[in-house]
């Protein structure tokens, strides 16, 4: 599952073939679903084994023993003409031609909360428009999909994960909610946290360590507990020296992402892995080229 954090409306695609454009109306019958057509499916979520083969929903929700899912979000700085308006469907050649054909992938979306990447981010693993304060350290008000999946599977901590991208991330995944709350969600990777306590801060990491693009002299606080090097050690098998060097070849704080997110499959294997990437936000910065 890929997701665009609801900052701006989407809309827009080339054909899977990559013939031409489409217009959004005739598009839309073509690849998306309709949201009561959405709502169907989901409604097969609650009524079990009739429907588990019908809906590709359930078949996403089948127990974790059977089926692995890999939810990746992006947002700020991935503006619609940039990115599904026709003049921008250019710079998404994979999201257009390989992964939408196989998506869910609505047309129209409006956002009515708030426009911070946390906030916006935790209101899609909340499915709820949270309204947190963005640049404070604190949970999401809502239950998560993590604290959803653990306790309808019984599913242990393990089983559940977040790698985002900045320090202001740390709290999403577990939700203050009282029938939740601490250590009932997902455990949280900051690859950048890790690498900034393994190098100390050098300078010769300055480009994988910039928090922020939008607010560069802004760091967000960290709160909540802390995925530290000796569980990056313990859990992911993944020495600090290892760690450190293999940084050094990497251009981008995303493949440090990817980086951490293939040893946590290789390692770990969670049945649910959520994966916030944050490099095309650098848009705020007047870099518009995709190869950022």
């Amino acid at each position: 599952m890929i997701f665009r954090s609801p900052v701006h409306y989407a809309n827009g695609l080339i054909r899977p073939s990559g013939a031409g454009l489409t217009a959004p109306r005739e598009l839309a019958q073509q690849l998306a679903f309709s949201r009561r057509e959405f709502l169907r499916s989901a409604a097969g979520l609650t009524l079990g084994g009739a429907l588990l083969h019908s809906s590709p929903l359930a078949r996403a929700a089948m127990p974790p023993s059977r089926r692995k899912v890999v939810v990746i979000t992006f947002g700020g700085g991935a503006r619609d003409q940039e990115t599904f308006a026709p003049e921008g469907q250019e710079n998404i050649p994979h999201l257009v031609r390989e992964l939408i054909p196989q998506s869910t992938f609505f047309t129209q979306v409006v956002n009515r909360g708030i426009l911070g990447h946390y906030v916006a981010t935790a209101s899609l693993a909340t499915g709820v428009y949270e309204t947190i304060n963005n640049f404070a350290s604190l949970p999401p008000e809502s239950p998560t999909v993590f604290e959803y999946f653990r306790k309808d599977f019984k599913r242990p901590a393990s089983d559940a994960w977040v790698v985002a991208p900045s320090n202001g991330f740390n709290r999403i995944g577990e939700s203050s909610h009282r029938s939740f709350g601490p250590g009932t969600g997902a455990r949280v990777i900051l690859p950048k946290y890790l690498l900034s306590a393994a190098t100390s801060g050098s300078a010769d990491y300055g480009h994988l360590l910039r928090d922020s693009y939008e607010t560069p002299l802004y760091a967000p606080e960290l709160g909540g507990k802390t995925f530290e090097l000796e569980e990056m050690e313990k859990i992911l098998e993944l020495s600090v020296d290892e760690f450190k060097s293999h940084a050094h070849t990497l251009s981008s704080p995303d493949e440090l992402s990817v980086y951490v997110v293939r040893q946590l499959l290789r390692r770990v294997a969670p049945s649910l892995l959520w994966v916030t990437m944050h490099d095309i936000d650098i848009a705020h910065a007047g870099a518009y080229s995709p190869l950022h």
